[in-house]
Parts: C-alpha cells; structure tokens; sequence
C-alpha cells in the first residue's frame, strides 16, 4: 500500500512538472530569462535580457482578432531554417499570407541597411545623407528590374557609379554614361521637346522680314568672323550653348540664305532675260 501510495504520488509529481503554467496576472521578471530547450542553468546572460536557446528559435504573434475590421495579420520573427542545408538569415514573415517580407542573411557586411533619425536610408553606411544613400567600395550599383510577370517585355535596367563617371545599362548593354568633367555619351538618339512650334522661325518668310542686305552681312562677317545672331566660338567656349536655341538659331539662318538664294535667281534670269533680248536686237 505505502509502495503504491508513493508510485501515484510520483506520477503526480511527472504529471505536473510536463503541465503548462498558466499565470493569471501580470508577470514580472527581475532579471534575465532564456526559453527553449537547450536553456541550461547557471546561464550566462551578459547584457542580454531575454535568449531563445535551441534549434529552432521563432517569435510568434498570433493576432486572435475575429470580427468587424480589426487587423488580424499574424506575423513572425525567425531566425534561420529548419532544414538542413538551410539560409542563415534573420526575417520578418506574414505567417497569414506566408509570406517572406524581410530578411538579412548570415555575412551581410556592416550597416547593410540602416535609417536615420532623418528617415534617411543607407546602405552600406551608417551616416546616409540623401533619401537613399548608397556605399560601396567599388562601383556603387542600383538595379531596377522588370520580371515580365504582369505582362510587360522583361527588362534589367543598371545605374552605376564608377570611376568618377555614371552609367546607364539596359539588359547589360550600356545605353548612357556621363564623366566627371560633363560629357555626356548616349548609344542611340536624343529626343527633346523644349522646343514649342511658335518658336520656329517661320517667320523669317514673312513679306515685311527684315533680312539684312548681303553688302551689308558682308561687313559684319568682315568685322566679326561670325554669323549676326550666332554666338561666336569665344562666348560658347565661356558661357556654353543651348542646342535647342541654337538649332533654332541655325535655322533662321538657313531660311535666311534660301531667301538670298530666290534673291541672287531672280537676278540671273532678270540678267538673263537681259542678254537675250540684247542679242536679239
């Protein structure tokens, strides 16, 4: 009977040691506390206020909202795979969706991503200055890419920085590069619309244009070396040019000559007419 007593009496003891310990008020803890299955006693805890210790280590929140609107999304902090061979990585998952929304893996160097108190967003660094900062040793590199998957022509398009210049590639071809000292070299046309259609110089053939007597443009080339309205090679070399308003500038000036040409034609035939009624005399 006492062996009996005794044998329940154990099996009691077993039972309750594997039960869970529901605690039906606020918990406090002064002082540090590990939860898993490898926590051992006498833990060295050093700063660390809270340890997850064993295999598998998760964070779970279990949002039990039912009804109306409330936000119910469950989300997840995991901290590497399960499986064997798996990433070493650190994540942020929306367990309803099972969806994988943020991670770093295991290596990633220093201030992989890092906000300011601005808001300012660095990679690569832990000072960003701009909206997004981006750091690297070598070659600082932005991809955007297109996967085709709504619909639209796959498409990879590079901006990097290197060597003091900017470029541009698409699908590993470069299309654009910009060097420290403001060339610009572009693989394929140039397309502007600054121009609007009142600023053509149509106008040129207007019945009451000025256009300028030749005698006289002769002089001002003379004294010049250059077109009137045209800036000459010292001021383009000192302040630079606009090509829209220079193409512009060009074209009146070929409108121009077309009028000098009809000029000088109407002067040949009216000479022509000349000669030819003087032979006939």
């Amino acid at each position: 009977m006492i062996k009996y007593a005794a044998g329940l009496a154990m099996a009691l003891i077993s039972s309750a040691a594997l039960a869970d310990d529901v605690t039906a008020d606020d918990l406090i803890v002064q002082g540090s506390f590990c939860v898993g299955f490898d926590c051992v006693s006498n833990a060295a805890f050093g700063f660390d206020t809270i340890l997850l210790r064993e295999n598998n280590t998760r964070i779970r929140f279990d949002d039990t909202s039912t009804s109306g609107s409330f936000p119910k999304t469950d989300w997840q902090l995991t901290a590497n795979d399960s499986a064997n061979g798996g990433r070493e990585r650190f994540s942020i998952e929306d367990v309803s969706e099972n969806l994988e929304i943020f991670t770093i893996t295991g290596g990633a160097p220093a201030y992989s991503l890092y906000v300011g108190d601005s808001g300012d967003v660095g990679i690569g660094t832990d000072a960003p200055q701009r909206a997004l900062h981006v750091r690297k040793d070598n070659s600082p590199t932005l991809r955007l890419e297109q996967s085709g998957d709504g619909g639209f022509t796959p498409a990879t398009w590079d901006i990097r920085a290197d060597d003091g210049a900017l470029h541009v590639a698409l699908n590993g071809i470069q299309r654009l590069s910009l060097d420290a000292d403001g060339n610009l070299t572009v693989s394929g046309s140039v397309t502007t619309t600054g121009v609007t259609e009142a600023e053509v110089p149509d106008y040129v053939f207007a019945d009451n244009y000025p256009l300028m007597p030749l005698r006289e443009l002769g002089n001002f080339v003379s004294r010049n070396r250059h077109l009137p309205e045209v800036p000459s090679a010292g001021i383009i070399a000192r302040d630079g040019m606009d090509l829209s308003d220079l193409q512009l500038r060009l074209l009146r000036k070929v409108e121009e000559l077309t009028l000098y040409t009809l000029q000088q034609q109407k002067q040949i035939e009216s000479l022509q007419e000349q000669l030819h009624a003087g032979r006939r005399q």
